[in-house]
């Protein structure tokens, strides 16, 4: 038999005849509650909306951050920022549905998809030998021989799963927030647009 083929990057390849770390012990893997999430927006806030900003670094609520030196020339196509706001909308809505999906599933089945509740019905017949008759017993049901070692596997398996699922959240959760402050730039750019505006002339002309 060959031997296996071995890696300068794995330095600890995996050994299915080592037992050593083998345990019936569930992993401790911290919280592993997924978030419920949904699609706060049907439509982003347009950018004809003047933006909101929170109390952060002694700025007051309401007020935009100090400028930190004078900006270069730049411009901004509000519509094609607006239309890459809603492909991302679009996608994250595909995604979260996705999500939920699979999280149902998985909260849902946990319990029996291993097999951890599979029973068997058996049934039997007994013969008299003195009265040369057999006896047929009623079918009894019991778990099958599957039943213990696949509650042992889920009880690993499932905390791995809910972390899993955890995570995707998480990431969901990361890419909404991208696309608010997405939309956000779009509305600081338009109300600075908005409020660029040349002063009105003295009121008793120009000289010089």
């Amino acid at each position: 038999m060959d031997k296996p083929a071995t890696s300068k990057y794995d330095r600890h390849p995996f050994d299915p005849n080592d037992h050593s770390d083998d345990s019936a012990v569930p992993p401790n893997l911290g919280n592993t509650d997924s978030p419920v999430l949904k699609v706060a927006w049907a439509s982003r806030p347009s950018f004809n909306t003047d933006p909101t900003f929170s109390q952060d670094g002694g700025d007051s609520a309401g007020s935009p951050p100090a400028p930190d030196g004078d900006a270069k020339d730049f411009s901004v196509n509000f519509g094609k920022l607006g239309d890459g706001v809603n492909k991302m909308l679009t996608t994250a809505g595909g995604l979260v549905t996705q999500y939920e999906n699979l999280r149902s599933h998985v909260l849902s089945s946990e319990g029996t998809v291993f097999g951890q509740t599979s029973t068997v019905t058996a049934a039997s017949d007994t013969y008299d030998a003195g009265s040369h008759t057999w006896t047929h017993h009623d079918n009894t049901t019991g778990p099958t021989v599957f039943a213990k070692p696949a509650q042992e596997f889920a009880a690993q398996m499932n905390p791995a799963q809910e972390k899993t699922l955890q995570a995707i959240g998480a990431a969901l959760e990361l890419f909404g927030e991208y696309i608010a402050l997405v939309n956000h730039s779009g509305q600081v750019y338009a109300a600075a647009d908005r409020h660029s505006l040349f002063p009105a002339p003295p009121t008793k002309g120009v000289t010089g």
